[in-house]
């Protein structure tokens, strides 16, 4: 079996831990092991161009005799990459962003305005149907089907529900409100009798 120079020197390296030393910024660097040289050359953190030395060496020797530097990735394969963690995860937010959003201006309506209590009372009708298992999906706001009073408002929300059985039907909900400024909150009950458009 012939045995090189380089075979010598790895074998000596890997039975002699951390006494490697590398030249970096103009002066000695060091001691490192195999596996930490290795990972900065092949990080990117030193280049291919870097000298090291150890205890029997008579000179500097440029690191890529040491440890192997691996092939680079491609540029565009991060872009690649990247783009398809920025699919992955926009997908979901295009789904469940919009009822995400709905649903926090549901719940977070504070002022006594007639915006806040269509938000309101579009929570009050989701809450009341849920239980019955209906989705229901709102039309656009419309300011004209809010009645505003001194501390309450009637909200007539159009919209389709849709039951267990996935059927769909156009309706209309009236829903009394009442603000509690105190509370800085809107409070509302489905009113009976939802009609059908």
């Amino acid at each position: 079996m012939k045995i090189t120079p380089l075979a010598t020197l790895r074998s000596t390296v890997r039975s002699s831990a951390e006494s490697y030393y590398l030249h970096l910024a103009g002066a000695q660097q060091g001691p490192y092991t195999i596996p930490q040289i290795d990972h900065l050359l092949n990080s990117g953190l030193i280049g291919d161009e870097t000298l090291y030395w150890c205890e029997g060496l008579d000179q500097w020797q440029p690191v890529t005799s040491l440890v192997v530097l691996r092939k680079k990735r491609k540029a565009w394969v991060k872009w690649v990459v990247a783009a398809g963690v920025l699919i992955t995860l926009a997908v979901p937010v295009a789904i469940f962003g919009p009822v995400l959003v709905e649903g926090w201006q549901e719940a977070n309506q504070h002022d006594f305005t007639s915006t806040a209590a269509y938000w309101r009372a579009r929570d009050v009708v989701r809450s009341e149907l849920r239980g019955q298992g209906t989705l229901v999906d709102f039309e656009a706001f419309d300011p004209g089907k809010v009645m505003m009073g001194e501390r309450t408002a009637e909200v007539e929300l159009s919209g389709t529900s849709i039951d267990l059985n996935r059927s769909a039907q156009p309706m209309v909900w009236r829903v009394p409100m009442e603000f509690n400024p105190e509370a800085e909150e809107w409070v509302g009950k489905l009113a009976p009798g939802a009609i059908a458009p």
